[in-house]
């Protein structure tokens, strides 16, 4: 009677990867990590050579981070084992 409790209490990893591949997920990284870099490029380059700051592509660094850093975390675990 309470196996569906284990089974909504799994991890997040778990159910990304139910859905998708370590190999998908991997290659979902890889433009994860150009576009933070060129953002992070962009806005720098705004700050020091402009002295202008554009807040919608700082708003976006947070969440573009968390996306990031979650799936890499993935992949390191998932080869780690």
């Amino acid at each position: 009677m309470f196996e569906s409790f284990g089974f909504l209490d799994r991890g997040w990893d778990v159910r990304i990867l139910e859905s998708q591949s370590l190999r998908s997920v991997f290659l979902w990284l890889l433009p994860l990590t150009f576009v933070l870099g060129a953002d992070t490029a962009v806005t720098a380059y705004q700050v020091f050579h402009l002295h202008h700051l554009n807040w919608s592509i700082v708003m976006n660094l947070p969440v573009i981070t968390l996306f990031a850093f979650r799936y890499a975390r993935i992949v390191y675990l998932r080869l780690g084992s």
